[in-house]
């Protein structure tokens, strides 16, 4: 990906506070055309550590239970897309979590970046514009809702 679309990735990411019906649509209809199993999983980990190779020392080194985790985060997720309540309580959880594990604001955006390379690789020609940009758009949601209890410092 080019320095000036990631830069626009990254200006989106902080940017983005709601997702639009078509937005919604367009996510929903990729997410049950890919493969969001094992395979969806294990792509997106081995492009996140190729991309990252420093974030790997945050994950177990047997990576079967975190394969499971993501596929059903993005399963969640996708099902919680029109109840954006929820879905904020949900990413907030998993912001603390992840503060817990040692995740820190400069670990979100290669993070989305694999999940777009991944996403790309396993729809084709399907992840077109508004599509990558609806997913973007919830990675932006995401990463809101996300880095600030992720960020905040852990309470002894």
């Amino acid at each position: 990906m080019e320095a000036s679309v990631e830069a626009e990735q990254a200006s989106s990411w902080s940017t983005t506070d709601s997702l639009t019906a078509s937005e919604i649509r367009l996510i929903t209809q990729s997410y049950d055309l890919v493969s969001i199993g094992r395979r969806f999983s294990r792509n997106f980990y081995a492009r996140l550590f190729e991309r990252a190779p420093h974030i790997r020392v945050l994950f177990p080194d047997d990576m079967s239970a975190q394969v499971k985790k993501l596929m059903e985060m993005l399963a969640t997720l996708v099902g919680k897309l029109d109840q954006p309540h929820e879905l904020a309580m949900i990413l907030e959880a998993l912001g603390t979590r992840h503060r817990d594990y040692g995740v820190t604001s400069h670990h979100f955006a290669p993070v989305g970046r694999a999940l777009f390379d991944t996403l790309e690789s396993e729809l084709g020609p399907r992840f077109d514009e508004p599509t990558r940009r609806a997913w973007i758009a919830l990675y932006a949601l995401a990463t809101t809702w996300m880095q600030p209890a992720a960020t905040l410092p852990v309470s002894t």
